[in-house]
């Protein structure tokens, strides 16, 4: 009896201890399978470990089960528009700052999500979650515990899903022009039919001690942010399908093989070819808008096509009957597309001689509000993946508070007046004189006959820096100078067409803002652009080298103007001109849009900005 009772008691330990192994290694396999996180989950609740040497964002993750990720229950903290200090006092031409964000390695998006335990408390919120997107699966919550949610009551399902109807507490902001009793008058004369006046904010911008950001140092504080945005992006509330896409986009764009010899597209006048080829290849292969179909028109809806604001008229008509990037299903959408007019804005809300335009401001919160409220789109980025398209110059301060993390295409792209780079993009100022044929009268003479070195007419009154050009340079001061106030009134306006067409460079003064029409006139025209606007971001600064195409003129050297485009070689001269005609297709308007024109041009900074903002 003494050797059984030893015997039994060494096999039953064995029998436990192989019964405990083989249920841990079931516990741990089936967490491998099952989770979206490696075996290290176990140990840490808050880091998902990946692989940097991955050569697909998306790929390598194929055993993964991604689209049932839940909504992260712990809210990560970030700084908006946070920028990086640059300690290095080296030198570094625009074209390397580019080449150097090709080779640019993304790193690969970790989760902070971490289950929520028995009896867990957290700041408690007043609204109920969003419904679970289709094809993501929310994390069980254990009784007894609360999370932070989004900060607005999201429907049932998303549109396109049978969504609930409109909360019965959201309404659509009226259009009555209400005048805002509280508001503070501006200095301001009404010689002009157009109502302007200074924004009484202004937003701080990084400048040079004379106040004056190069093209240059532009190129240099958008990489900055671009670094500030990889670390310090905010991320989305719940991961969806089209945020992987777009992190798949980024990895492929700064990837993008090397391919400069393309017939259509001339390198020399782009930061890095390559990589715009790529990102016009993937925005055509994967983007999807959705437009949103609630606003009432006038304000909503309503493209004008015609003047010096109608750029934002015609972006607006052809993207909403656009059928290759336009989706009906928000569960798709990598943009979220805000279709109101800035333009139809002023005229229908701005209260004659207020001085004031808190009441277009306040609308626009409604608008923001309602959306919010009846979709949970907004909340879950913040805005941030939302865009609007606005030409009018009273549009970034009207848009500066409550679109703030939001995609602007502004045409008053001006550093100081709060322009962020690698968020906000340039929209070109287009005056379209005839909707129905936007390409009349395009093109002018061959270099060698354009006998007139530099043209200018424009209204003498607007702004500061037209006085002075006109006081240095018009009534034939110099013979060679074409420079005027407002030209007489001729037939379709024929002897400004001429002059742009004969000239070889086209003087494009700022007016009482930093952007001018002028800019694409003088490319429509094949006449290179000579622009006097500080702090002024031409339009698609994000692909275009525009020192290759373009003259820039500080506003304190017009008494120099003559001096400084003398200084200019024939030969130089005529490579500009060349240059000119080859970028021209990239600021045209066509009735049913082309490869590469305007339309598909703006599309594409958004979606560019929109890219290399992505985090999750």
């Amino acid at each position: 009896m003494s050797y059984v009772f030893p015997w039994l008691w060494k096999v039953e330990s064995r029998r436990l201890l192989w019964l405990l192994g083989l249920t841990f290694a079931l516990i741990v396999t089936f967490q491998y399978v099952e989770l979206p996180y490696s075996i290290s989950s176990l140990f840490s609740s808050t880091k998902m470990p990946v692989s940097r040497n991955s050569t697909s964002l998306i790929g390598d993750r194929k055993h993964h089960n991604y689209h049932n990720l839940p909504p992260p229950m712990v809210p990560s903290f970030s700084q908006n528009n946070a920028t990086l200090v640059d300690d290095s006092d080296k030198e570094v031409e625009v074209d390397k700052i580019f080449d150097k964000e090709a080779a640019f390695q993304p790193s690969l998006p970790t989760s902070n999500w971490s289950p929520v335990k028995e009896n867990a408390t957290a700041p408690a919120a007043s609204v109920e979650a969003p419904a679970a997107l289709p094809g993501l699966r929310p994390s069980p919550v254990k009784d007894n515990a609360t999370v932070h949610l989004p900060s607005a009551k999201a429907p049932a399902a998303l549109p396109g899903l049978n969504h609930s109807p409109l909360k019965q507490n959201a309404t659509l902001p009226t259009t009555s022009k209400v005048h805002d009793k509280n508001s503070t008058k501006e200095d301001v004369g009404d010689a002009s039919p157009v109502v302007r006046f200074v924004p009484d904010i202004k937003e701080n911008a990084k400048t040079t001690d004379s106040g004056v950001m190069s093209i240059y140092e532009m190129s240099k504080q958008l990489r900055r942010n671009r670094i500030s945005n990889n670390r310090l992006a905010k991320k989305p509330k719940w991961v969806t399908k089209p945020d992987l896409e777009l992190l798949q986009a980024k990895h492929e764009i700064e990837n993008a093989p090397i391919d400069d010899k393309d017939p259509i597209l001339y390198a020399p006048l782009y930061h890095n070819v390559s990589i715009f080829k790529r990102s016009y290849e993937m925005m055509e292969k994967m983007l999807k808008v959705y437009v949103y179909k609630e606003g009432d028109k006038p304000i909503m809806h309503t493209p004008r096509l015609g003047g010096i604001y109608s750029s934002e008229g015609w972006f607006m008509k052809l993207i909403e009957s656009n059928n290759k990037y336009v989706t009906k299903d928000a569960t798709k959408a990598h943009l979220f597309y805000l279709p109101f007019s800035s333009q139809m804005l002023e005229e229908t809300l701005y209260v004659k001689n207020s001085h004031s335009h808190r009441n277009l401001i306040k609308y626009l919160k409604g608008y923001i509000d309602f959306i919010s409220i009846k979709y949970p789109f907004w909340n879950r980025t913040s805005g941030a993946d939302h865009f609007l398209a606005a030409c009018h110059d009273w549009a970034p301060s009207e848009t500066r508070k409550h679109f703030s993390n939001s995609i602007r295409a502004l045409c008053n792209s001006d550093v100081k007046e709060g322009f962020v780079f690698g968020k906000d993009t340039s929209l070109p100022e287009t005056y379209v004189r005839d909707p129905k044929k936007p390409l009349s009268n395009i093109g002018g003479k061959s270099a060698s006959k354009r006998p007139t070195l530099a043209f200018f007419a424009g209204q003498p009154d607007h702004g500061y820096v037209r006085p002075i050009l006109l006081s240095y340079w018009a009534n034939n001061k110099d013979p060679d100078l074409k420079i005027f106030g407002k030209l007489p009134r001729s037939k379709g306006n024929k002897n400004y067409r001429q002059f742009m067409k004969t000239s070889k460079y086209c003087i494009c003064a700022k007016g009482y803002e930093v952007n001018s029409p002028r800019v694409v006139e003088a490319i429509f025209y094949d006449c290179v652009p000579v622009i006097i606007s500080d702090n002024f971001v031409p339009p698609f600064f994000e692909v275009l080298k525009w020192e290759s195409f373009a003259v820039f003129v500080l506003e304190k050297d017009i008494p120099n103007l003559k001096k400084i485009l003398m200084s200019i070689s024939e030969r130089r001269y005529k490579q500009l001109q060349m240059r000119v005609k080859r970028v021209q297709k990239h600021f045209l308007w066509h009735v049913k849009p082309e490869k590469y024109d305007m339309f598909h041009m703006i599309l594409h900074s958004i979606w560019f900005n929109r890219v290399f903002q992505i985090s999750v």
